[in-house]
Parts: structure tokens; C-alpha cells; sequence
């Protein structure tokens, strides 16, 4: 493992720079094969290059049964390498589901754009959330059925929408801007 994660080995601890001691630790976390394993923000201070590795080693370590709590703020890895996500807001926790699950049954992300930016300041519609309005666009998120919303949009001079599923990073974002985690 130290090769696959390039650690310099003739050198002292304390001689490392940030990155090399993060993989000295994540080695030592890892030799002794788990079965449960706790990291923190494993990925501060570690290359881009070191990063897809260590998501390699994760991936590898639960495909074995090992268990891995993974925290971080940088959501696409969670979502990368996660099943079940957390959702932790002033130290409690207020939501627990599977990632896909999250993305997908709760919330649709939208973006209308009007052919004028009077149309997108006059848009309103009831289970809107998070609206925002850039010139002509607005995008917000929507958690109703999609036939609604198509039969309000209907009679508006519209140039282009899009109905998506958020991203993870969204979808934490309007649990912790208080929305279902009051």
C-alpha cells in the first residue's frame, strides 16, 4: 500500500509534509484490515492523483465487509463513495438515507428560463423552495408531481427548462438551510 500511495518510507515522520502524514495514517488505519473504520476528512492534503487511489482502497476495503463512516465536506465524494448518507445539523442528526434514494425520491431541480427577466421576476408557484433568480432563469427546487408544474408553465413564454435530480451537495444544502431539518 505504501507504493500504491507513493509514501516516502526512509524519511521521519515529522520531516513529512501535510499529505504524506495523512497517508502514513491512512496505512495504518488500513494494515490491520477492519472491520469498521472511522474517517474524518480523510482526503485533506492528499493530490488529486492519491485521492482516486485511496477511493480505490475504500472501494476495495468495503467490497471485503469492512464498514467505513466517511466524513466530509466535499459531497461529491460522498456521493462517490458512499451507500447511505448522514445529515448532521448543529449536532444532531436529522436525516439518514441512501444516497440514490436522497437524489432521487424527494426533490426535482428546476430552471425555467423566461424569454424576459420581468417573466422570471413575476414567476412564482406554490412548492418552490429555494428560489433563485439569475436575469431571465429561475431554478429552484420542487417536490410535487411534475404534471403541476408543466400545467403552470404551460401558457408562459418559456425558452428552455430543465427537470432534474439534484445533486447531492443541493439536496444537503436544503436540509441544512432548515427546510426539513428545522
Amino acid at each position: 500500500m505504501a507504493v500504491l500511495l507513493q509514501v516516502e518510507l526512509d524519511q521521519r515522520i515529522g520531516s513529512l509534509s501535510l499529505g504524506n502524514r495523512k497517508k502514513v495514517g491512512i496505512i495504518q488505519a488500513l494494515q490491520h484490515r477492519p472491520r469498521l473504520l472511522i474517517l474524518d476528512e480523510p482526503t485533506s492534503g492528499l493530490d488529486p492523483l492519491i485521492q482516486a487511489r485511496f477511493f480505490e482502497v475504500l472501494e476495495e476495503e468495503n467490497r471485503r465487509g469492512t464498514t467505513i463512516f466517511f466524513s466530509s465536506h466535499i459531497l461529491s465524494e460522498v456521493q462517490r463513495l458512499c451507500h447511505r448518507v448522514g445529515i448532521i445539523k448543529e449536532g444532531r442528526l436529522i436525516q439518514v438515507e441512501e444516497v440514490e434514494k436522497l437524489r432521487s425520491s424527494h426533490y426535482r431541480k428546476v430552471k425555467v428560463e423566461f424569454a424576459t427577466p420581468t417573466q422570471a421576476v413575476a414567476f412564482t408557484f406554490p412548492g418552490a423552495q429555494n428560489l433563485r433568480i439569475i436575469d431571465r432563469t429561475v431554478e429552484f427546487l420542487y417536490q410535487d408531481q411534475a404534471r403541476s408544474l408543466l400545467q403552470a408553465l404551460a401558457n408562459l413564454d418559456i425558452l428552455n427548462l430543465w427537470i432534474e435530480e439534484p445533486s447531492l451537495e443541493e439536496v444537503f444544502l436544503h436540509y441544512y438551510e432548515g427546510k426539513d431539518g428545522q
